[in-house]
């Protein structure tokens, strides 16, 4: 199953400075976690206390569970900031007074003051963890100072107590929690960026090819606009030119110069709209199209050989097929049309050569099926090679056409997919390849 791309609804760095420290809902799993975590610690020293005969510091303990559930409480509204201040004021000012209670500052408990500024770190802003640490700082401040001016005095250790080890490895299990998100978000944010980065170089890279097309587009379109003018145009001052010369010849009665008269007027409109028919069916590649379906390409040769039989008999061309083709999976009249400007285009260029010959071949190069049209004609200068497919370009202005038939055959190729390309020197012929989507192999 082919992976979706991932997609920003906003850029890391607005996604960052809304949710700094994560995935909000990951954040409140956390931070739950956590609270539940203390709620279960001061359960377990409230009654481990008690056991043990230290009845301030089972109070102090069980005191501490309140503010922890009402913190449970707001994360179940999903809040963030609130119960997370609370959970943290509440630990510290609870490891405050049980050290109080036990061996001051040296209290094992005490070892939770950097895990709560970290933890604190991952989830609040950094004024919070200011005031917090501020806090802390005063909180060490009593135990140093209370116990040297002798407002509190110290408990003496005279034997390991089981809860030093619970409080230690909670203390530390919160910790590596804290570390191992704190390294996991570096990572994810990195990997966002990264990810991003990537998707934005990859539309500049498609915008700049989008921009190059339009630019293309434009000037084609540019150039588009003067050709029809003026081949519109030429065909239309022919017709009024002489239809004032029959209007004076029919008047004059001149019979004969009227037929002439009347015979450039029929050509005039022919050409005009031989021009017109060429420009829709241009227009209709891509958006009007048969269904592609197998053919076996040698129906197609067929069909464009008898579409050109006329030109073809009449300029006396030797047509000649190399090859044994394979099927192609084409709209077949496109393709036919292809090959019958193909052939036309061959022999419109074979110059005054005696022995005028067209080959028509086949290859196949690393698994790409490559067709081509071979001709003996005057051949193209290498200059010219990309400009002959352009719309509405003629080498030779004194030969018949309308500069429409190789653009339109390149169109058409690559609505299939493929590409053409053409291969000629001045005096060496010409030859036309280019490639289509071959069908499935046949047993």
């Amino acid at each position: 199953m082919a992976k979706k791309p991932v997609v920003y609804e906003d850029s890391v760095s607005v996604t960052l400075r809304r949710h700094p420290h994560g995935d909000k809902a990951e954040i409140v799993s956390t931070i739950r976690w956590v609270a539940l975590v203390c709620l279960f610690v001061f359960l377990t020293l409230s009654f481990l206390f008690l056991l043990s005969g230290f009845y301030r510091s089972a109070l102090v303990s069980t005191i501490g569970i309140v503010p922890i559930l009402f913190s449970i409480m707001l994360l179940r509204k999903n809040a963030v900031s609130a119960p997370s201040t609370i959970l943290a004021v509440t630990i510290i000012l609870m490891i405050t007074g049980l050290a109080t209670f036990g061996q001051g500052i040296y209290d094992i408990g005490v070892l939770g003051y950097p895990v709560i500024l970290l933890v604190a770190g991952l989830v609040l802003r950094s004024r919070v963890i200011m005031y917090l640490a501020l806090l802390i700082i005063l909180c060490i401040g009593w135990l140093t100072f209370g116990n040297y001016f002798g407002i509190y005095d110290l408990d003496p250790v005279s034997q390991a107590y089981p809860q030093d080890f619970f409080i230690a490895s909670i203390i530390i299990l919160i910790a590596g929690n804290a570390v191992f998100r704190l390294v996991r978000n570096v990572y994810q944010n990195l990997t966002k960026v990264e990810n991003e980065v990537e998707i934005r170089n990859k539309a500049e890279r498609e915008r700049e090819v989008v921009i190059q097309q339009l630019k293309s587009k434009n000037q084609e379109l540019d150039r588009f606009a003067i050709r029809v003018s003026h081949d519109l145009k030429t065909p239309l001052i022919t017709v009024a030119g002489f239809l004032g010369y029959l209007e004076q010849d029919i008047k004059s009665g001149n019979h004969e110069r009227a037929e002439k008269d009347l015979a450039q007027i029929t050509e005039a409109a022919k050409r005009m709209g031989k021009f017109v028919d060429e420009l829709l069916d241009l227009s209709r590649v891509g958006r009007i199209i048969n269904p592609p379906r197998d053919v076996p390409f040698e129906e197609i040769v067929r069909d464009a050989l008898q579409a050109a039989d006329g030109i073809l008999k009449a300029k006396q061309v030797q047509v000649e097929i190399d090859a044994i083709f394979p099927f192609v999976h084409v709209d077949r009249v496109r393709v036919v049309q292809v090959m019958q400007n193909l052939l036309t285009n061959a022999v419109k260029f074979m110059g005054d050569q005696t022995h005028p010959i067209i080959r028509i071949g086949f290859e196949e190069i690393d698994g790409e099926h490559i067709f081509s049209i071979n001709d003996n004609g005057i051949g193209i200068a290498p200059e010219h090679h990309a400009r002959i497919f352009e719309l509405f370009s003629k080498l030779n202005p004194e030969i018949d056409g309308t500069g429409i038939g190789l653009s339109l055959v390149k169109r058409i190729i690559e609505v299939h997919n493929g590409k053409i390309w053409v291969e000629s020197s001045p005096g060496n012929g010409a030859t036309f390849k280019f490639t289509l989507t071959h069908a499935p192999s046949r047993g």
